[in-house]
């Protein structure tokens, strides 16, 4: 009687583990799953923010080439213009800092989806939600001609100070410290453009 009771014990507990595991299994899924949704939301944004910034750089060098040819029409001293135009790589690169931190982690996110997130799905999920992270990398292959051109507008004001500082112009002491902190901070977004390492290969 007891063997059998035992048997019938065995019985009912037997499915009852593989059950659970596969619930515990299908619950992880779904955490990954929203984590995938809630962070394909979090990228959409980061891109029209990174479009928004873009646009806004362009608005200032319309601003910038306005403000210069008004000063030279209205024959302001060539002290007060060589500091204007000394100061707007400054502005240009703190905006380019700002676009570089949205950049990085959007570059991030598709490197955390592939070593993070898509290896602890099966493969019915990742044949309908994943993928697209390989194809996001090769699009933003380090080397293309567009990754380089839609950051001119942060990058070329830069040249300006070092013209200035080659071409020997009797700058102020000022206007030498303000040109060589927009060297420096020429190099400083040069440098962070290492987020690109953080790319899905």
């Amino acid at each position: 009687m007891r063997n059998l009771e035992s048997l019938i014990g065995r019985q009912k507990i037997k499915p009852q583990t593989p059950t659970g595991r596969q619930e515990l299994k299908d619950g992880e899924e779904m955490w990954y799953i929203l984590e995938f949704e809630n962070l394909r939301h979090e990228l959409s944004e980061r891109i029209i923010f990174l479009n928004h910034t873009i646009n806004l750089a362009i608005i200032f060098w319309v601003v910038f080439i306005v403000m210069f040819f008004g000063m030279v029409t209205l024959e302001v001293k060539k002290e007060t213009i060589y500091t204007f135009l000394l100061l707007i790589p400054i502005v240009m690169d703190l905006l380019a800092f700002s676009y570089q931190t949205n950049q990085s982690s959007l570059e991030s996110i598709p490197k955390y989806f592939h070593e993070q997130i898509k290896p602890r799905l099966d493969n019915k999920y990742k044949s309908n939600i994943l993928g697209w992270e390989k194809f996001f990398a090769e699009q933003k292959k380090p080397f293309r001609v567009e990754s380089v051109t839609k950051v001119l507008p942060f990058l070329i004001p830069s040249l300006i100070p070092i013209y200035f500082l080659v071409a020997k112009y009797p700058l102020e002491r000022y206007q030498t410290a303000v040109a060589i902190v927009g060297i420096i901070f020429l190099l400083i977004v040069l440098e962070n453009f290492r987020y690109k390492l953080r790319r899905v290969k």
